[in-house]
């Protein structure tokens, strides 16, 4: 199993997800909000594509735009670290522009069957930032 640093500057190294987490990624899906599960599912239906936190919050009729995304991404990214992993979202800041998000395929690929089985709201079509 590949370590990861923690992304919360703590001491310690959390364990990469691997194609083994079928259970934990479940059990996380399952304590994820409605609208984090809706986040999440922008990302897993477009992995790769960054996503700023304002396109994110207008996509979702967030009322405070990409502070509601900081937010949003909180409580998921305390039961990530619980269960020893990295966030399930990967992110950056641009040259002189906000945070953006996204979620790797591999990522993606391990959450997309915990949200068929336990419900989110895919997306219809890929969409472009």
């Amino acid at each position: 199993m590949r370590a990861v640093p923690s992304t919360d500057g703590s001491p310690g190294q959390l364990a990469a997800w691997s194609s083994s987490d079928d259970e934990l990624t479940e059990a996380l899906w399952r304590k994820f909000s409605e609208t984090a599960k809706a986040l999440f599912s922008v990302l897993i239906d477009n992995p790769g594509t960054k996503f700023n936190g304002d396109e994110l919050g207008r996509l979702l009729d967030l009322p405070a735009g990409k502070q509601s995304v900081a937010g949003v991404l909180g409580w998921p990214g305390r039961h990530c670290q619980a269960a020893g992993r990295p966030w399930l979202w990967a992110w950056d800041y641009a040259e002189g522009e906000n945070a953006r998000y996204w979620m790797t395929d591999e990522v993606a690929d391990l959450f997309r069957p915990a949200r068929a089985r336990w419900g989110g709201r895919p997306q219809e079509e890929r969409l472009s930032p």
